[in-house]
């Protein structure tokens, strides 16, 4: 799966309409919620936007957990990812934002997604 790939299967597993849009001569994905009768379309990124990662995240359902070395994402239904980042050692390189834990955790979280979407689509939570 491509980028754009992830961002669609995981704005299904979140029960989103998603729709791919051409700007230019870069291709984006657009989001909105079924549920919301005239929600307007949006840009959806969850590998590049915490904020998005986040949002997903609930709305698929998916559970988070931070370690030391590592970022997992789980789903109920045996989904589940795990994404390393590398161990920043202060002395050397300070990753005061720490980016590549948010890198890791936006990467699992959007994966995990995406492979319930792939696999049970929509609304996974009431078909399990």
């Amino acid at each position: 799966m491509n980028d754009l790939d992830i961002a669609q299967y995981a704005a299904r597993a979140a029960n989103w309409e998603s729709r791919r849009y051409f700007v230019r001569e870069l291709e984006v994905v657009h989001v909105r919620p079924r549920h919301v009768a005239d929600a307007p379309w949006r840009l959806f990124a969850p590998l590049q936007s915490d904020s998005d990662a986040a949002e997903l995240a609930a709305a698929a359902r998916i559970d988070v957990s931070h370690y030391d070395a590592y970022v997992a994402a789980i789903a109920g239904v045996g989904s589940m990812r795990i994404f390393t980042h590398d161990d920043i050692d202060v002395e050397r390189l300070p990753d005061w934002d720490c980016a590549e834990r948010r890198r890791a955790m936006r990467r699992a979280i959007s994966e995990c997604a995406a492979f319930i979407g792939r696999d049970l689509g929509p609304l996974w939570w009431r078909k399990t």
